[in-house]
């Protein structure tokens, strides 16, 4: 039973280090996302993504494919910067 406050109080270190940081979608993506794949797939005539929900379900998809493991709040930041820089798809 006294193991728990431990670990709650490990979890709720790591997740405020993490908060903390604070998330930078663009150098993500350049250390990410540019290690399987160039630009040239946002932009492409036959691209897969053509509406902003199938964008974060392409980025969901790709956080799972690496093991990232990205917050809610992150992933809603790397579709931001993804549809703003590249994808330029309605709201």
């Amino acid at each position: 039973m006294k193991r728990l406050p431990v670990a709650l109080c490990c979890l709720l270190a790591t997740l405020a280090a993490r908060a903390g940081e604070g998330f930078h979608a663009e150098s993500f993506h350049a250390r990410n996302c540019t290690g399987c794949h160039d630009t040239s797939v946002y932009t492409r005539p036959d691209r897969r993504v053509n509406s902003l929900p199938r964008l974060e379900s392409q980025v969901r998809m790709c956080d799972a494919n690496l093991g990232i493991k990205l917050l809610d709040d992150e992933i809603e930041a790397l579709v931001d910067y993804l549809n703003r820089n590249f994808y330029k798809l309605a709201r």
